[in-house]
């Protein structure tokens, strides 16, 4: 069992590609590093769902692993897979392709402050969330919504505080508030009007 913290990096791109994981606990991204040095995440992944497929049929990793939660996860010998595991590995992965598609649409399309508020109800149903006195809360910071929602940590920080103003967030040590969950509900159904035009914010 691989156990990391976070903010930790389980593997990162141009690394041997020796095993495949199965999440455990936790969050993790897998990112991909643009030319600029910009990240943008790809997808996620939850507990029970495979990655590091590239141990699958490639020599080295073309991607980045970067777990958002403390994580562990379960370190498999892939030439040590049975058939039958390697159809539930199969199996997971085509899931989480569907997942991706869905992540490109409502995470990429529409205007940024609608991507961030989708973004963080995102967050609120994987074990990035906790809660406390004050309520419930994502822990992100300005930097992951960026990569998560096509935009730059500036651009977030602005909307980010905008929304604390109007008192839909509330902000915390490593955490986002969900003050007003209907807003945030409404302003992530604003998606996709205008769907030729995607805004930077």
């Amino acid at each position: 069992m691989k156990r990391v913290r976070r903010k930790e990096v389980i593997y990162r791109a141009g690394d041997r590609a020796e095993a495949l994981y199965q999440l455990e606990r936790g969050l993790v991204r897998i990112v991909e590093i643009l030319p600029d040095g910009r990240q943008l995440t790809l997808r996620h992944v939850l507990p029970g769902d495979y990655f590091g497929e590239e141990s699958l049929a490639e020599r080295s990793h073309r991607y980045t692993a970067e777990a958002l939660t403390e994580a562990a996860a379960h370190a498999l010998d892939p030439r040590a897979l049975s058939p039958e595991d390697l159809r539930q590995v199969a199996r997971s992965l085509a899931s989480q392709m569907g997942q991706m598609q869905a992540y490109e649409t409502h995470l990429q399309w529409g205007e940024l402050r609608s991507r961030i508020c989708r973004y963080l109800l995102y967050l609120a149903a994987t074990a990035a969330h906790g809660q406390d006195e004050r309520g419930v809360y994502v822990t992100a910071s300005h930097e992951e919504i960026a990569d998560a929602t096509a935009s730059t940590r500036e651009s977030v920080s602005k909307l980010l505080s905008d929304l604390r103003h109007e008192g839909v967030l509330d902000t915390g040590y490593r955490k986002i508030y969900l003050m007003d969950r209907r807003t945030l509900e409404a302003e992530a159904e604003t998606r996709l009007e205008g769907r030729g035009s995607v805004a930077e914010g």
